[in-house]
Order: C-alpha cells, then sequence, then structure tokens
C-alpha cells in the first residue's frame, strides 16, 4: 500500500511538472517592438520622441528591433530573433 501511494503521489508530481513546462518556455522576451505596430504603443509621435526612434531603427534596410527600456545609444539593435 505504501509502495502504491509512492507511486501515484511522484505520477502526479510529474504530471505537474510536466504541465507547467510549457510555462517556462514561453517567456515574456522583452519589451522589444519589432514591427511598426509595436512601435505605435511607446509615447511620442512620429516625428519625436520614443515612437519616432523605434519607427527609425524597424525601418532600417536590415532587420532591427528597438528596445526603449535599453539605454540611449544602445536601444537600435539587429534583429537575430533574440531578445
Amino acid at each position: 500500500m505504501r509502495r502504491l501511494h509512492k507511486l501515484l503521489l511522484a505520477g502526479a508530481a510529474i504530471g505537474l511538472l510536466g504541465g507547467l513546462a510549457p510555462l517556462a518556455f514561453a517567456h515574456d522576451t522583452g519589451h522589444e517592438s519589432r514591427t511598426t505596430a509595436d512601435c505605435e504603443k511607446l509615447p511620442g509621435t512620429a516625428a519625436a520622441g520614443e515612437r519616432a526612434q523605434c519607427l527609425k531603427c524597424v525601418a532600417r534596410p536590415e532587420k532591427h528591433h528597438y528596445h526603449p527600456d535599453y539605454p540611449p545609444g544602445n536601444r537600435c539593435r539587429p534583429d537575430n530573433g533574440k531578445p
């Protein structure tokens, strides 16, 4: 009986961890903006402020993304699929 109890408990623990595993891999990648639609959420206008800087960044010929929470001068980065 005790062995059956331990097996059931172990099975429940594995099932619980297996159910939570997708949450560990579906984390937020940061506050970066990769499209013009993402840039529209930032403060400012298309001509000034964070939004303008973001729009210029994502409009570059080579793909880039914009991090508004990074220090100035280091916000526009090449888009390599990582945050």
